[in-house]
């Protein structure tokens, strides 16, 4: 098994205590949130980077820990590269699948902190006019395994929807070399 499962293994057993009592919740108490923003790729000769959009479900553990699934997208922006004579482009994406443990703490302007394990699908898409092969080493195409952290600034006073500014990062553990993500959004928790 490769270093990159284990450590996917490894995480993703560390969040399964948290699954019995999160089963146990009514659907009523399920709340959510809906995330725009940007996302950058930082990487060598990485492209600028784009749009970052997230969308999640969390259930309550105890009165300050949640527990839920993000999904998330990033358009990461494109890349020129030239060798000799020839260029290509390579425009980078990627798609997350995590599963979080939320907490909620009960003073300040952070309001929630979330972590957990998550599985990125990295893409590298390679545009060639003519001498594909020489550029074949920029494409990317790669699921691995990710640690994902990130903070989210709202205000305490209840409502029915509240607005916050969630900063957080990835980092991807790809075959070549590691991803690791940077992502600003306003989100909005329902």
């Amino acid at each position: 098994m490769s270093l990159n499962l284990w450590r996917t293994a490894v995480l993703i057993a560390l969040t399964l205590p948290a699954l019995p009592a999160a089963a146990a919740v009514r659907f009523g108490e399920m709340s959510g949130h809906l995330g725009f923003g940007y996302a950058k790729l930082v990487t060598s000769a990485a492209p600028g980077g784009s749009i970052s959009m997230v969308a999640g479900l969390d259930l309550p553990v105890t009165r300050s820990w949640r527990a839920g699934m993000d999904l998330g997208y990033d358009l990461l922006g494109s890349q020129t590269v030239q060798r000799g004579s020839q260029f290509a482009s390579v425009d980078y994406s990627d798609l997350t699948v995590a599963a979080l443990a939320h907490w909620l703490p009960a003073r300040g302007p952070v309001r929630r902190v979330s972590f957990g394990p998550a599985l990125v699908n990295a893409h590298g898409d390679l545009s060639v006019t003519a001498g594909g092969a020489s550029f074949s080493d920029l494409a990317v195409h790669e699921t691995a395994g990710a640690l994902l952290a990130q903070v989210t600034l709202m205000a305490a006073k209840p409502a029915p929807v509240k607005i916050g500014l969630e900063l957080g990062a990835r980092m991807a553990f790809l075959a070549g070399d590691d991803w690791t993500l940077l992502a600003a959004r306003v989100t909005f928790h329902y």
